[in-house]
């Protein structure tokens, strides 16, 4: 008796915990979406092509529990494994919303899809307490995974044969189980009789849990998706890649220059102990956070460069490149700093490393980078030396390359720049 009871609380203990974290990852969603520093998915090179009438974007959450030859689990950290991007295989279990409207739609038909590209599935069993979204659900499952065979099943708490009814269909090979849930409802979870069922069989059958979200509209819209079909491009398709992202950068920095230089240097003059000032995130400063190369050059007495840094590649928004590189250099430099120059880059075109070849496939305004293994600097056009033969020196001696090195393990890239001067 003592070890039934036993086992009994342990069941109890770890569905409490699950639903308890459940209710944590709605809450930090919450805050994900009010006031983070999170990057957008737009990019700032692509600036025009989205549209700037930003509505509330409502935090979306799904989970999907799925067979694994792992352990059984005996921790909450181990059913909870945050991806961004769901690609598993052998999915038994889906929690998704009940209500679909704009916002959780998109998110909704794009793990439906991600799921049918990774597994063979003849049947979908849909899980319901109520008629609330079965019907929407139940057609965008047919679209999205091409099956008619969805048998949808209403259950509910005082029904005491609903545990072997789901089992059923669990024990079956093909089968997926839909349960229109309330994940992002956290005030309500406690009555949430599905997600209660779902949590208490992957427990039993020590399913592995990824949770799916966005709380991006554009991220669920552009998704699996050729962005360029989504948006018109802002100029002729004829012109150079690189030229149309500079187009775009300039109306970025046409529309964004007071808040991106506000913030820069309230950042660069709080000093070194001061705490980080991050814009929220409201309709005005949105956009702030689009992707984006930063790249910054700090200047002293008679224009001797003090500091120069870049980020470059890490998915950074352009107000957090910024923000970083500004306390960076409050650290970094001990003498006045009198001016700087901030420049947006386009993305990386490459290039060959010949002098003939790198001279004739340069316009005026082209900037080069140089990668080494790990070794990498750049040079924008107004730091080009005056003879294009020494471009290639100059770029050496910043990233450090040995006169020795292979050839083969360098690459260059030629880009474009558009600069925030600074009106001080």
């Amino acid at each position: 008796m003592l070890i039934r009871t036993t086992q009994t609380l342990k069941k109890w203990i770890v569905r409490l915990s699950i639903l308890i974290a459940l209710l944590l990852l709605g809450y930090i969603n919450i805050r994900r979406l009010n006031n983070n520093i999170y990057s957008n998915y737009e990019r700032a090179v692509e600036y025009g092509r989205v549209s700037e009438n930003k509505e509330i974007i409502e935090p979306i959450i799904t989970a999907v529990f799925y067979k694994s030859p792992a352990v059984k689990k005996k921790s909450v950290s181990t059913y909870l494994d945050h991806s961004d991007n769901y690609k598993e295989q052998n999915v038994k279990i889906v929690a998704a919303p009940k209500v679909l409207n704009e916002n959780s739609l998109p998110v909704v038909e794009r793990l439906y899809a991600e799921i049918h590209k990774h597994n063979d599935i003849k049947k979908i069993v849909l899980l319901i307490e109520n008629n609330l979204g079965a019907e929407n659900h139940k057609k965008i499952l047919q679209k999205t995974l091409n099956i008619d065979n969805i048998e949808v099943v209403k259950l509910s708490e005082t029904d005491i044969s609903a545990e072997g009814t789901v089992e059923k269909y669990l024990q079956q090979d093909d089968v997926l189980v839909v349960a229109l849930v309330d994940l992002n409802n956290f005030n309500n979870m406690q009555n949430n009789f599905l997600a209660d069922e779902i949590i208490w069989f992957s427990q039993k059958y020590a399913y592995k849990t990824h949770v799916f979200d966005a709380i991006d509209t554009q991220i669920a819209k552009a998704a699996d998706k050729d962005y360029e079909t989504l948006f018109s491009l802002s100029v002729s398709k004829e012109e150079p890649l690189l030229k149309q992202q500079q187009r775009n950068l300039q109306k970025y920095v046409n529309q964004y220059k007071p808040l991106l230089l506000k913030y820069f240097k309230q950042n660069l003059l709080l000093g070194k102990e001061k705490e980080t000032i991050w814009p929220a995130k409201t309709v005005q400063t949105y956009r702030l956070y689009d992707r984006g190369f930063v790249y910054i050059r700090f200047f002293g007495e008679n224009r001797k460069e003090l500091f120069a840094r870049a980020k470059i590649g890490t998915n950074k928004g352009v107000i957090v490149a910024l923000v970083e590189l500004a306390r960076k250099a409050a650290r970094k430099i001990s003498q006045p700093i009198k001016s700087y120059k901030i420049y947006l880059l386009t993305d990386f075109e490459p290039l060959f490393d010949d002098d003939k070849t790198l001279i004739n496939d340069l316009e005026t305004d082209d900037g080069i980078y140089i990668s080494y293994k790990d070794k990498k600097a750049l040079m924008v056009a107004d730091e080009r030396p005056q003879k294009p033969q020494d471009w290639l020196k100059f770029l050496y001696a910043r990233a450090r390359v040995p006169q020795n090195a292979d050839k083969a393990d360098i690459k260059l890239f030629k880009f474009k720049t558009v600069e925030i001067e600074n009106e001080n």
